[in-house]
């Protein structure tokens, strides 16, 4: 690690790692003058803290199931102090944190992010965090996501994102009305038009609009990752973190086409009409009960318009050229969903077969006898998970690298962290290290081992924060590029170290394989 490095992590070390609320604004300093009218947030001794402001107008009324409306300049200031606005959702009380206490989420005027500034002259690089959450679940409120931490160690202007969830932003209802087609990928779009108000608006936030790098997690690194393959995308940012998500899981058109037959007969007019409540009604009788189904229902999708091809076909033809990619997967992903459902722990091959790609099936009992010659002494369910894990999100993830690789830097990490008595190194467990708020909701057993022994977290934190602040400062989060040929990866851990091509026997049992598209039948 370089100087300026080891002094960041030194400093994060000694500073509280939990972010607070900023303190009350100590004469001002905290008001900015955008196109669309005067902006004012809440000052503390280090930034700007400017919450709620909204990026595209309220998409309410004749503008349910639309593309995202431009919002119109506002009389006077705007009070940007209100952090409790959340996208339509019933509340999940386990793996994801809220900025209040209620159980259901109605109000649709939910298109707003929130910003922390440092209070320092000059232009910031700009960090955008797309939240996960299954596109049901979630917020960019949540306290967890709180960029305190990371604003002040990158020096960087910090950005969380709202976009519609569910049927509200990727029901696609073309099939019941050509007036709505593509309306499947309107949670995209909202994504897409919250980095356009950064590049027309962040530099009166001290953001420098030429250096904006895109941080997504499970569904935000999917929608993210689907813009590698819109038109253009060098236009929204410059640099793109996916954690835990890849174009993988982007549906095919068949999935997505298929959407209307699901809706038993319902008119777009009478959707229209619905409550908020009673369109979560409907979303979670449609999608059952199976937690794997639930997390895969919504995505984006390759729609013939906003997304035309596969991701993996796009970025390998340099659609993103010169967008540095950072991307990475958690060790135990899978076991994140025994949460939910218990007996994936116990899933065996008979249960994997659902998911695995009919074009691998001839050579399947090969791949199982490799990794289970790679793990001797791991259970059949262990051997399971892992696959399901290499299939779904560490295979893509190296795929995508390499392929970016050609057209820019690309570097790969694998997050291995596991609190003791645990699940593993699980879905989502990464982000209060990214953030620096360490918390860990969702990580079972995680709040335990860092009370009791907090130093070696904060120091994985510290250096995560880091890393990613100097990626997005400089493209560069301080280990080698990954290449065919190497193929370095960071190991993230109490022990972090840089290793080449690890567990590369499984990898390479999945290079016949093109990870085009998701095209379950559920």
């Amino acid at each position: 690690m370089k100087l300026t490095g080891l002094l960041v992590v030194a400093g994060l070390l000694l500073a509280p790692t939990v972010a607070s609320a900023a303190p009350a604004d100590r004469g001002g300093g905290c008001t900015t003058t955008t196109s669309l009218g005067r902006v004012a947030g809440t000052a503390n001794a280090a930034l700007c803290v400017y919450s709620g402001i909204p990026y595209a107008a309220a998409p309410v009324g004749d503008l349910r199931f639309k593309p995202p409306q431009p919002v119109q300049p506002w009389p006077g200031t705007f009070q940007a102090n209100d952090n409790t606005k959340v996208c339509p959702q019933f509340r999940d009380r386990m793996t994801e944190e809220y900025p209040d206490d209620k159980d259901i989420y109605t109000d649709e005027d939910c298109l707003r992010l929130n910003v922390w500034a440092p209070r320092t002259p000059g232009r910031h690089p700009v960090v955008v965090f797309d939240h996960g959450g299954a596109a049901r679940f979630g917020t960019g409120n949540e306290p967890r996501y709180n960029g305190t931490n990371l604003a002040k160690t990158g020096d960087a202007v910090v950005v969380t994102v709202n976009y519609r969830l569910g049927l509200l932003g990727w029901g696609e209802f073309g099939g019941l009305d050509p007036a709505y087609q593509g309306s499947g990928n309107n949670g995209v779009r909202d994504q897409i038009a919250a980095y356009e108000w950064v590049q027309a608006h962040i530099a009166d936030f001290g953001g420098d609009p030429r250096n904006v790098t895109a941080v997504g997690e499970s569904e935000g690194a999917f929608s993210l990752s689907a813009m590698l393959a819109t038109d253009n995308p060098q236009r929204l940012f410059h640099r793109v973190v996916l954690q835990s998500g890849t174009g993988y899981m982007t549906h095919s058109p068949e999935l997505q086409q298929s959407f209307a037959s699901r809706l038993k007969g319902l008119t777009v007019d009478q959707l229209r009409a619905m409550s908020p409540r009673n369109l979560l009604d409907l979303q979670e009788k449609l999608i059952g009960e199976s937690s794997i189904g639930g997390a895969i229902y919504f995505g984006p999708a390759i729609d013939g318009q906003l997304i035309k091809r596969p991701v993996i076909d796009a970025v390998e033809a340099g659609n993103a050229r010169g967008i540095d990619l950072l991307v990475g997967s958690n060790k135990d992903e899978i076991r994140y969903f025994a949460q939910f459902d218990p007996s994936i722990l116990q899933m065996g091959q008979q249960q994997y077969a659902a998911f695995f790609p009919k074009p691998l099936f001839p050579q399947r009992d090969k791949m199982i006898a490799s990794y289970k010659a790679d793990r001797p002494g791991e259970s059949d369910s262990d051997i399971t998970l892992a696959m399901m894990n290499d299939q779904t999100f560490r295979v893509p993830a190296t795929r995508l690298a390499a392929a970016q690789n050609k057209w820019a830097k690309a570097y790969v990490y694998q997050f291995n962290w596991a609190a003791p008595g645990g699940l593993g190194a699980i879905h989502a467990s990464e982000l209060g290290f990214v953030f620096g708020t360490m918390s860990f909701t969702g990580v079972p057993a995680g709040a335990e081992a860092y009370k009791a022994n907090p130093w070696p977290l904060r120091w994985l934190s510290a250096n995560m924060q880091s890393a990613w602040t100097s990626f997005a400062r400089y493209g560069d989060p301080g280990w080698s590029r990954y290449q065919e040929s190497s193929r370095v990866t960071r190991i993230w851990d109490t022990w972090s170290r840089t290793v080449r091509a690890p567990h590369e026997a499984e990898r390479a049992l999945w290079d016949g394989y093109r990870f085009p598209a998701l095209s379950l039948n559920i």
